[in-house]
């Protein structure tokens, strides 16, 4: 027994010697050494928290690529926060190392400042990193011209014959000698991983591609190019140290069809559930963190812009006090004081930033862009934690300020994913850039509705009469969109539905207000959550920081929570199988939603507990 311990306290200096575990990660390393003890067969892990490099897209104004979308989607509904980050962090190992999962895009729109692919631009010190953060237990995720040129903007590759050990620092990781190949009569085959069906047997691909000429024995080929006679690894994965790295010839295959890419999102879902699975390793009994407070499906909020008569108000918070909901009105100074009052007297209404003069952000400059906020705050009187900007024209100062001056978050950003993917049904950080310059926020978007109330009554512009049946064949297409989005958009995705209305537009009548009181009805047959967009934020950001360390038996599994000096009421987690007992050293319960079994903490700090099967 001696000797045994001997060998464990010398793997143990070794691991912290390694950088694998840090000091916060002391206590699950010393449970590990402990079960690995007295019980060989159990499996240590942490559940994964992904980061995702990227500078955004557009205008550098907080959009993000149509496949990080679709990525953000598909890991929340693993239950794996993600955090969008610029690639600074490849130089900074400790932060690093608080992610399991890496995915380090090389496609234009993901990630293209200062060059146009520039995460094909690197450096050997961060390839190194990359090397070694997958080495001590990361699960990377790329594309395989990841680096081949160095930030002098030289080719590796053409300057030698193959991308190898000895003048590619990633070759190793990848488990891969890649050369450039003629591969115009090749086509893709997934033989492995049954993720793409028969449509994507065949695609064009460039002329000129990069393949792998030779692999590792570590390496794993999930897929293949073949002409018919000849064939070349597709997608692989690398067994490197304690890590696993998944190389993909195109990160087309992860991007969606509707912008050029290969992939449905059921496709893309899979990706991801492969890599989840990846990271994690076999196990014997499945846990997921589940997103919402009491294992809700959903979320939805109700937030109104300003604008309309005291009649249409009046309508308007009629309805907030009959329905008890928590409401946000995103005010200006251009409200009549009559309203004002109302708005302040409201114990259902809170009041966030809308700007000073309702002016579009996208034309001014940053010192007008301040004095929009600042004016604002003082003509209200308030610290505003939320904001949205007028015309939803959000811009790159618009971003930096609001986080320079600590809001918490941010709805303009619209999601859509009827008409084109734009803005996610789930809360990310922004990412902004502006020539060289990228910075990533603690800033979250919780997007908007793509469709508001002013796309539905546009007819109240007109001059002439606004007839009453024209009202209702208006609401009727109205409460449809806001039904069907929540069904098919939001409540399949784990997402938030944030509503956006105008007094002005659903305050007219009563004929174009009952889409609000029949969505209201429609959200109570639901198991979603109702709340703030407020509140939303402090729920994403305590997720982001929880950590959850898993042991797990064949018939029990052991979970630890650390959420320091903070609370977290009706943390969830859905279960593969119901346990026969659960022990908890908090208040907790299990709960049956659509026949699966979720487990219920209120975590305040820390907690312990054991589910036996």
């Amino acid at each position: 027994m001696q000797a045994i311990t001997s060998v464990l306290i010398d793997f143990y200096k070794n691991i912290i010697r390694g950088g694998y575990f840090t000091w916060k990660r002391l206590p699950l390393a010393m449970a590990f050494l402990c079960l690995f003890v007295h019980n060989s067969t159990a499996q240590s892990y942490s559940l994964p928290k992904a980061l995702f490099l990227t500078t955004g897209d557009g205008e550098g104004n907080g959009t993000v690529s149509d496949g990080i979308v679709l990525a953000l989607q598909s890991f929340n509904k693993l239950g794996v926060p993600v955090r969008l980050e610029n690639r600074d962090i490849l130089l900074i190992p400790n932060q690093l190392d608080l992610y399991s999962i890496l995915i380090i895009p090389t496609r234009i729109g993901y990630h293209d400042q200062p060059y146009p692919y520039s995460l094909t631009y690197m450096s050997v010190l961060e390839m190194s990193n990359i090397s070694n953060w997958v080495k001590k237990g990361g699960t990377l995720v790329t594309g395989i011209n990841i680096g081949r040129n160095s930030l002098e903007s030289i080719d590796r590759l053409s300057n030698n014959e193959s991308l190898n050990s000895t003048n590619y620092t990633l070759s190793t990781c990848l488990g891969l000698e890649l050369i450039e190949k003629e591969m115009s009569n090749y086509w893709y085959s997934d033989n492995n991983l049954g993720i793409w069906d028969e449509a994507l047997k065949r695609i064009n691909i460039p002329r000129w591609n990069i393949v792998p000429s030779n692999t590792s024995k570590s390496v794993k080929i999930n897929s293949w190019w073949k002409n018919g006679v000849d064939s070349f690894p597709a997608i692989t994965t690398n067994k490197h140290g304690n890590g696993n790295a998944i190389c993909l010839p195109t990160f087309d295959f992860i991007h969606p069809v509707e912008d050029n890419g290969l992939s449905t999102q059921k496709e893309i879902d899979l990706f991801y559930e492969f890599v989840y699975n990846t990271a994690i390793g076999s196990r014997k009994n499945e846990i997921y963190l589940h997103p919402w407070i009491n294992a809700m499906s959903s979320a939805f909020c109700w937030t109104f812009d300003d604008g309309g008569s005291l009649s249409e108000y009046q309508r308007i918070i009629r309805f907030i006090d009959q329905t008890e909901n928590k409401t946000i009105f995103f005010v200006t100074p251009e409200i009549d004081s009559s309203i004002i009052l109302l708005l302040r007297n409201n114990p259902n209404i809170k009041l966030e930033g809308h700007s000073y003069s309702h002016s579009d952000f996208r034309e001014l400059s940053f010192f007008e862009t301040k004095n929009e906020f600042l004016m604002n705050r003082d003509f209200w009187g308030e610290s505003f934690s939320g904001f949205r900007f007028p015309y939803v024209s959000n811009s790159f100062w618009g971003m930096y300020l609001l986080e320079e001056m600590n809001f918490t978050y941010e709805t303009s950003i619209a999601a859509n994913h009827f008409d084109f993917i734009r803005g996610s049904v789930v809360p990310y950080n922004i990412p902004i850039f502006n020539q060289d310059f990228y910075k990533s926020l603690d800033l979250l978007e919780i997007s908007q509705i793509y469709r508001s109330d002013w796309y539905f009554y546009q007819k109240i512009l007109n001059e002439e009469e606004y007839r009453v049946i024209d009202q209702e064949a208006d609401a009727h297409l109205f409460e449809h969109y806001l039904k069907t989005y929540l069904d098919s958009i939001v409540i399949p995705n784990n997402g938030a539905m944030v509503f956006l209305g105008h007094p002005m537009y659903s305050g007219i009548s009563e004929t174009t207000i009952k889409p609000l009181y029949k969505l209201q009805d429609y959200i109570k047959s639901k198991n979603v959550w109702v709340t703030s967009p407020n509140e939303i934020a402090q729920r994403w950001n305590k997720l982001r920081k929880l950590d959850i360390a898993i042991q797990d038996k064949d018939d029990a599994m052991c979970i630890e929570l650390c959420l320091p000096n903070d609370k977290l009421e009706g943390l969830s987690f859905r279960l593969e199988k119901t346990p026969v007992k659960v022990k908890c050293n908090q208040k907790h319960k299990l709960k049956i939603v659509d026949e699966a079994t979720y487990l219920i903490i209120d975590l305040d700090g820390s907690a312990k507990v054991t589910l036996t099967y």
